[in-house]
């Protein structure tokens, strides 16, 4: 494995499969298309894009998938951050379900890139069950009824003793199991998505940030970088939350930062860890400050969790450790922390992602925060195909693609402020159960 310090000290990093590192941009190139951010929404749109046998470039101002996109908990699920009876309260049911099509074609595309590519980014382990924090038997049967019925999603309902049986604490009450999600290796994936397009032709250029975009008389856009520039007929911006304001001040302002977290556990002996975690389908809760975890390969336990203001929250490590700790208290003294690493997540105020054209040919498909990995397979598809075919299923977000104002300056305070309401309304279900 190739030098890996310009990524931060993750579990992630340290079992990464292959590390190859991709030049910086030096000179003029010209492309069909210019994608600018190598998380897996830009990596996602490339490598469509190349499949459709366009000529790409790619321009990422760090490593592939440095972000959110390397550091998240590798939960494929299909949905949305915002929730799907939300949505239909947002568009109404017909646009929700159409909206629920893409999803599912999402997830099913990444499973299909594993096997075309030959990604190696296992164990790709099938199964994601979301457990209820308090007794609410009915309202977990209604969402299940209601996926079942207006969307076909297999949900399966798990009675408080099943879910007991394989998380064995008394803090979780019934829940649902989804046998169609499933989780991996995000940074092992990334690689593996740019690996493809590579072997479409396209190319990728590391530690190259786009510093501005002119629009060229005769049409098409000029990408300007420190040291060169890309010459191309369309954009793509898929720069998550980092994106400059020389980029877009419109799109930078449309979203704010969310800081979640996530820690590694050191191995734990089986016996034990079996104890606790008697499976290893991934796992939610219902709270709007919600933890998720999963079981790794080498009985580590992955730990998410907690939003914070400034990204810096002092003793991580031990603060994760405690939240697993409240749940799983007979893993006292059998367990430390390994790892634990923090990162940006990109939202906005509708909590779903924003996909559209700033101007004709200039592209945006961005803003997948807290919505697992399935939406940003979903961005790269639909954007792809648009410029690449003229399919306009990417109109389907729309109603989200406005780019209001989310806050500027204020928005992280903001941000702040909701997930402490988020919490407050955790404490005010808690009391009442």
């Amino acid at each position: 494995m190739s030098d890996t310090q310009d990524y931060i000290e993750t579990y992630y990093r340290d079992t990464l499969k292959s590390d190859k590192s991709r030049p910086v941009l030096d000179g003029e190139m010209r492309a069909d298309v210019c994608v600018i951010g190598g998380g897996l929404a830009g990596l996602s749109t490339a490598l469509g894009l190349a499949e459709y046998k366009k000529k790409v470039i790619l321009l990422e101002a760090n490593r592939i998938g440095w972000g959110a996109s390397g550091r998240n908990g590798g939960f494929v699920a299909k949905g949305y951050a915002c929730g799907y009876r939300q949505l239909v309260k947002q568009v109404g049911l017909p646009h929700t379900k159409e909206l629920h099509k893409l999803a599912t074609h999402g997830r099913a595309l990444i499973k299909k890139r594993i096997e075309n590519y030959k990604i190696d980014c296992g164990p790709v382990l099938n199964g994601v069950l979301g457990v209820s924090w308090n007794k609410n038997e009915q309202g977990v049967r209604d969402y299940i009824d209601f996926m079942q019925t207006e969307l076909k999603a297999p949900l399966e309902y798990w009675t408080e003793e099943q879910v007991r049986s394989v998380c064995k604490t008394e803090r979780y009450h019934e829940g649902f199991y989804s046998p169609e999600d499933y989780q991996f290796h995000p940074l092992n994936y990334a690689h593996g998505l740019a690996g493809g397009i590579e072997s479409h032709g396209g190319q990728i250029f590391e530690k190259t940030k786009a510093l501005s975009i002119d629009e060229k008389k005769d049409g098409g856009y000029i990408v300007h970088t420190a040291q060169g520039k890309v010459v191309c007929d369309q954009v793509v911006l898929s720069c998550s939350i980092y994106i400059d304001g020389a980029l877009s001040t419109k799109l930078k302002y449309a979203a704010f930062p969310v800081y979640t977290y996530v820690m590694v556990t050191t191995p734990i002996p089986e016996e034990i860890l079996d104890s606790a975690l008697a499976m290893r389908y991934a796992i939610f809760d219902n709270r709007f400050a919600q933890d998720y975890y999963r079981r790794l390969p080498d009985n580590r336990i992955l730990w998410g969790g907690r939003v914070d203001l400034s990204g810096n929250t002092q003793n991580l490590a031990q603060v994760m450790l405690r939240d697993l700790l409240k749940v799983y208290p007979q893993l006292e003294g059998h367990v430390q922390a390994d790892y634990a690493w923090g990162g940006a997540l990109c939202y906005a105020p509708h909590k779903m992602p924003q996909i559209g054209e700033l101007k004709p040919g200039l592209w945006y498909n961005t803003c997948f925060g807290g919505h697992g990995l399935v939406p940003t397979s979903v961005g790269g598809d639909v954007v792809s195909s648009a410029i690449a075919t003229g399919d306009e299923r990417y109109k389907l977000f729309k109603p989200f693609s406005k780019l209001w104002f989310a806050g500027g300056p204020l928005s992280p305070y903001i941000a702040q402020s909701v997930y402490y309401a988020w919490r407050l309304r955790d404490f005010v279900r808690n009391l009442k159960n």
